[in-house]
């Protein structure tokens, strides 16, 4: 297993002190090692426990975190050394292809920065374990690898030694219950080793596994072996793994914390157990590979030194002041150093002080110097920032509102925002298909005897209607006068006749009348025509034709076409601090041009017209000022309205003649009304813990966080007395 290296390291002096930092799922592990001629030696080791987990603590909790095991685990350092050189152990879900995750890595490295930590490489946890039980057990391991967490379990498949997946799910039911349905999941169920492997759980669950009924569905041979890893082995295996592959043989294995050793009804102190676990007999490890081989560089032992230049004694205190705001700097340290400049340099040889004038002067010298330093510490250099979540009251009012180029006369009663008119014009072609119908042809005609029983002769114009016996109707071509009638005392009284041309009033074939046809003339009984020869000449026929419906579509559908460009142009000539409303107010056609004309036979027709839009633009201090109007009635005295936060959504637009009516909400935020002077004074100098109470107090208060800096361990947290160095941040909890 290669312990890769991380792209944002950075060179730093050398250390023979390093720090091996686990992740977990809930919880975060800091050990601290010694390295000295080629061995490890350990020297302290902490955990700390995150509110829900890692992947959903925000960036100021996982540095709260490792903040705290970190120095809880340097504890034991000497003074004026600390650790930099960082072992990372990560979850498994963190790496793909031997990498750490851009977003993970992202996280890592803000850890890094913002902690001071040089990091050397990681490990990945499971691997490490895997790794540290096959050099235990002398033969690659294949199992089922369980993290327990009080809320969540993860489960990682190994096969020979090597992790093959891995997931993760909140704890249902119970434990193995949890972990029988992830294992439903895993793709690589071929055959499941029968031996499933527990750590990290607070309590010991084998006889719970031992009585679950595995689902038949998961591919055991047999049921499966229980087994419970000591606690801390995941440290204890990053750490192992990081020393083997830097080339380092371990002094002192077990890995223990303060919270471990229990002194009560020993008679001995935590120290006296300290100095028995140093003197217990060491554990060597094999040495698998050298630092060379994975690309590392040896470092030299170095110890850190803070040096404080030559001053004066009235400058001590401004040398302190000056010193970098480092985590490590502990107030002890910086007292002592304070000593090394009070005191005389060059004290003469084989000087002696009685031990009763020693005692006198130093305990009390140092007992004020610490009072000192604390004040100086509380007053000058204590940073306190308190962030403070408010959950906001909401209000909603609705109105309908017009928009307008000029004052709406008519209606005073309605709102009215006053807007800018803003003009673009487009010019474009669209084409449809012609729909229209129409009948086309020609007219038959041909030539009848007209036959008059008048006494009198009859004188027919041009157009007079000749009607056919079955209704077709037909019109004279020319102007004629047809003789009167005839008296024979023999044959009675004789018609007069007259041959005329005649045409059919409509198109058709139907007009095509055969010969011998009869017909009435303006219905007069005395007269009468025949044809001795049939008509012909009428015809008929259907075609397609450009309709009035069809242009007016193309003008409908024109400025559609044409609004997301129109409306981009517009938005163009707005400023900045206008907005447009997403509405034309009008829409007109200039220079309409078709390529066909009105009934004219064709299958397409194209319009070309330049569209002309009308928007209007707003200001947006008109609209944030009637939404102010709308809720102000609303506010009660002891809130108030959050303007940054003023949301108004204008919707269902409409529009009428030049104008745009739309209904306009208004949503506001009100908080309390706070004064920050005023709760610095009231949580000033107060414990975190009392400072936090008091501010929940506040009306629809619902978190706060506290956070030192920089953050002194061992000092109690305390808000700084100093109100220039407290900071109150008001967040919105939305």
């Amino acid at each position: 297993m290669k312990l890769p290296t991380l792209p944002f390291i950075k060179k730093k002096n050398p250390s023979s002190y390093f720090l091996v930092l686990v992740l977990r799922n809930e919880k975060a592990s800091a050990v601290v090692f010694e390295e000295l001629a080629g061995k490890i030696r350990v020297l302290g080791q902490h955990t700390q426990v995150f509110q829900k987990s890692i992947e959903e603590a925000n960036v100021e909790e996982t540095l709260k975190i490792l903040d705290r095991a970190i120095s809880k685990a340097e504890e034991s350092l000497p003074e004026n050394i600390a650790t930099h050189k960082t072992i990372f152990g990560v979850k498994e879900t963190w790496v793909e292809n031997d990498k750490i995750k851009k977003e993970y890595l992202l996280k890592l490295k803000k850890v890094s920065d913002t902690l001071e930590l040089t990091p050397i490489g990681f490990l990945v946890i499971s691997q490490a374990i895997s790794r540290l039980l096959q050099k235990e057990e002398g033969a690659p391991v294949s199992a089922i690898l369980v993290e327990v967490g009080s809320k969540s379990a993860t489960v990682s498949l190994i096969r020979a030694g090597r992790t093959i997946e891995t997931k993760t799910s909140e704890i249902h039911e119970s434990v193995p219950y949890t972990v029988d349905t992830l294992l439903k999941h895993f793709e690589s169920l071929e055959i499941l080793p029968a031996k499933i492997i527990l750590f990290d759980g607070e309590k010991d669950l084998s006889q719970e596994f031992l009585n679950h009924s595995w689902s038949k569905s998961l591919p055991f041979l047999h049921l499966p072996q229980i087994a419970s890893l000591p606690a801390n082995f995941d440290a204890k295996a990053v750490l192992v793994g990081a020393a083997t592959q830097m080339g380092f043989d371990i002094l002192q294995e077990p890995i223990r914390t303060k919270e471990d050793k229990n002194t009560e009804g020993t008679g001995k102190t935590e120290e006296d157990l300290e100095s028995q676990e140093k003197d217990k007999n060491t554990v060597q490890s094999e040495t698998y590979l050298t630092p060379e081989d994975l690309g590392f560089i040896a470092d030299t032992v170095e110890t850190r030194k803070e040096i404080i230049p030559d001053k004066k004694e009235e400058e001590v205190i401004e040398t302190v002041q000056d010193m970098p705001e480092t985590r490590h700097r502990t107030g002890q340290q910086l007292l002592k150093q304070l000593l090394l400049r009070l005191l005389p340099k060059n004290l003469p040889p084989k000087a002696h002080f009685p031990k009763v004038i020693k005692k006198n002067f130093i305990i009390p010298t140092t007992f004020l110097l610490t009072l000192m330093l604390l004040s100086f510490l509380y007053l000058f250099v204590l940073q306190t920032e308190i962030t403070l979540t408010i959950k906001p009251k909401v209000i909603e009012k609705e109105k309908t509102v017009v928009f307008s180029t000029s004052p709406i006369t008519d209606d005073p009663t309605l709102l009215n925002i006053i807007g800018e008119a803003v003009e673009v014009a487009q010019q474009d072609s669209i084409s449809t298909a012609a729909t229209g119908k129409k009948e086309i042809g020609s007219n038959a005609s041909g030539k009848v005897t007209i036959f008059n029983n008048h006494i009198n002769e009859i004188n027919l114009s041009s157009g007079t209607k000749i009607t056919s016996e079955n209704g077709l109707i037909f019109t004279l071509d020319d102007r004629i006068l047809v003789a009167s009638a005839s008296s024979d005392p023999f044959e009675g009284i004789k018609p007069s006749k007259k041959e005329a041309s005649i045409t059919a009033v409509s198109i058709g074939h139907e007009y095509n009348l055969p010969s011998t046809t009869k017909f009435s003339i303006n219905d007069d009984p005395l007269l009468a025509a025949k044809n001795a020869n049939p008509f012909s000449g009428g015809t008929k026929q259907k075609v397609t034709v450009v309709s009035a419906a069809d242009i007016d579509k193309l003008k409908e559908e024109l400025p559609k076409t044409l609004e997301s460009k129109a409306m981009e142009d517009i938005k163009k000539k707005i400023p900045k601090d206008s907005v447009l409303l997403p509405f034309f107010a009008n829409k007109s056609l200039d220079n309409e041009k078709t390529d066909k004309k009105l009934e004219q036979e064709a299958d397409t027709v194209t319009l070309t017209a330049t569209v002309v839009y009308k928007g209007i633009s707003y200001k947006k201090a008109d609209i944030a000022s009637l939404g102010k109007s709308l809720v102000k009635d609303s506010i009660p005295r002891n809130l108030i309205l959050l303007e940054d936060n003023l949301k108004i959504e204008i919707k269902d637009l409409k529009q009428k003649d030049q104008t745009i009516t739309a209904n306009v909400k208004v949503k506001a935020l009100l908080q309390p009304k706070i004064q920050e002077d005023d709760l610095i004074d009231q949580v000033s100098g107060k414990s975190f813990a009392e400072a936090e109470e008091r501010l929940l107090k506040i009306s629809q208060a619902s978190k706060v966080l506290i956070y030192s800096k920089p953050n002194i361990p061992l000092f109690p947290k305390i808000v700084s007395r100093n109100h220039k160095n407290v900071k109150i941040t008001i967040k919105l909890d939305e």
